[in-house]
């Protein structure tokens, strides 16, 4: 079974939010979805976050390689475990802990 943070009850409804695409999100899923705070050529990202049930890696999802400085996804595939669509949507409320969670997990790299 795939790790999911108890704080994460959008990775619980996975059934409902995983996968989903910008264009399919309902308002309120709009008004509350995390925007990514990375830099992408030169300006700010702002596409939706993604959280992988996998591994607990967070990040945009973009078509090619280091676009973004914060992404964490290639084409649905996660850029640390290599699993497939195994994304949900980050809201707000969630993402500051969703990133604190995951420095705790992922030792930093000096």
């Amino acid at each position: 079974m795939p790790r999911v943070f108890p704080h994460n009850k959008n990775a619980l409804k996975s059934k409902i939010n995983a996968r989903k695409r910008e264009a399919e999100l309902t308002e309120e899923e709009k008004k509350n979805m995390a925007s990514c705070r990375g830099d992408k050529q030169a300006h700010p990202c702002k596409n939706p976050v993604y959280l992988c049930t996998e591994c607990g890696n967070y990040g945009c999802n973009q078509s090619d390689l280091d676009i973004c400085t914060e992404q964490g996804f290639k084409n649905d595939k996660c850029l640390n475990c290599r699993v497939v669509g195994k994304i949900v949507l980050v809201m707000q409320d969630e993402y500051d802990e969703i990133v604190e969670e995951w420095e705790k997990e992922v030792p930093e790299v000096k």
